[in-house]
C-alpha cells in the first residue's frame, strides 16, 4: 500500500509527458505560401489606406557621412506624386536650404550662397550637392509618411518567415532587392538595388491624426559609401487637396544666382549639403 503514491506520481508524470508531445505535436508548421501572401495583402492594403492628395510631414535629421556629421530640422510637404518642397534649417531655427522637385527637375535654393542650382533629375542634382539619397523627394516623402506604391511591386519573387515577420525577395527590375514586414504587415526593413546595396530600417511605429495604419517614427537610411541618415517623424499631416503651386514655390530672392548642374562646362564650387 506504501508503493501507491510513487505510482499515482508516476502515472501524473507520464500523462504530463504525454498532454505535452500531444501539444508540441499541434504546433503549427513552417509559413504556408497563403500566410505569406496575407501578410503582404496587408501591406498593400494599408499603402492605398495611407494615401491623400497631399502631406506634410515635420521632424529632424541627423546625418553621418567619414568624419562629418550634423542634424538638421526638417519640413517636407507637396502633393502626392507631384510638386514636392524640403525646407531645412539649423537647430536654432535658422534657413539653412530649400529643396523642390517637379516634373521640370530638381531645384535647391541655399541662402549662404544666395544661390539657386538645378538639375533634370532629382537623386543626381542631391547627390552632387552632397545628400546621395537614392530616391526622389517625392519617393522621400512617401517612405517617410507609410506610402510605398512608388517602391514596393505588387507582387514578389519568393517569400520566408523570419523572427519578426516575413522577408520577401524580388525580381524582374524592379529596385527593391527585399522587404520585410512584421506579422501585422508593418514594414521593418527595406533593401534597394543600386551599385551598393542600400538600406531603410523602420522603428518606433505609431498612428496619428487622418492615418489609418500607424508610421515608423524613425526611419534610418544607409546609402552607398557608408553615409547614414536617421529621420525622425514629429508630425504626419495628411492633406485633403493639393496645395496650390504658389505655396511651394522656393523663397529665391530676385538676385540669387543661379546654376545649371548639368550643364555644360565648369560647375561652380558647390555647397555641400
Amino acid at each position: 500500500m506504501r508503493r501507491l503514491p510513487a505510482l499515482c506520481r508516476a502515472v501524473a508524470v507520464l500523462a504530463l509527458i504525454s498532454a505535452l508531445a500531444g501539444c508540441a505535436a499541434k504546433q503549427p508548421g513552417p509559413p504556408t505560401a497563403d500566410e505569406a501572401k496575407a501578410v503582404y495583402g496587408t501591406f498593400l492594403a494599408r499603402d492605398r489606406q495611407n494615401t491623400a492628395p497631399a502631406f506634410s510631414l515635420s521632424g529632424s535629421m541627423s546625418f553621418s557621412r567619414a568624419n562629418r556629421s550634423g542634424r538638421l530640422n526638417y519640413r517636407l510637404f507637396g502633393n502626392a506624386g507631384g510638386a514636392t518642397r524640403l525646407d531645412l534649417t539649423t537647430p536654432v531655427g535658422g534657413a539653412y536650404a530649400s529643396l523642390f522637385e517637379d516634373n521640370r527637375g530638381f531645384y535647391a535654393f541655399v541662402p549662404d550662397k544666395n544661390a539657386v542650382y538645378r538639375h533634370s533629375d532629382s537623386r543626381q542634382g542631391a547627390a552632387k550637392l552632397g545628400m546621395p539619397l537614392p530616391f526622389s523627394l517625392s519617393e522621400m516623402a512617401a517612405v517617410t509618411s507609410g506610402r510605398f506604391e512608388a517602391l514596393a511591386p505588387a507582387r514578389y519573387a519568393s517569400a520566408k518567415k523570419t523572427a519578426e515577420g516575413y522577408e520577401y525577395a524580388f525580381s524582374g527590375g524592379t529596385r527593391l532587392s527585399s522587404l520585410t514586414l512584421d506579422f501585422a504587415g508593418n514594414p521593418r526593413h527595406l533593401v534597394g538595388v543600386g551599385i551598393e546595396p542600400w538600406r531603410i530600417d523602420f522603428a518606433d511605429d505609431e498612428a496619428g491624426p487622418g492615418l489609418t495604419a500607424p508610421v515608423a517614427r524613425r526611419i534610418t537610411l544607409t546609402t552607398p559609401g557608408g553615409a547614414t541618415l536617421v529621420v525622425r517623424v514629429k508630425t504626419v499631416q495628411p492633406r485633403p487637396s493639393p496645395y496650390p503651386a504658389a505655396d511651394l514655390e522656393l523663397p529665391v530672392p530676385p538676385n540669387a544666382a543661379e546654376h545649371a548642374l548639368d550643364g555644360a562646362g565648369d560647375e561652380p564650387s558647390l555647397p555641400e549639403l
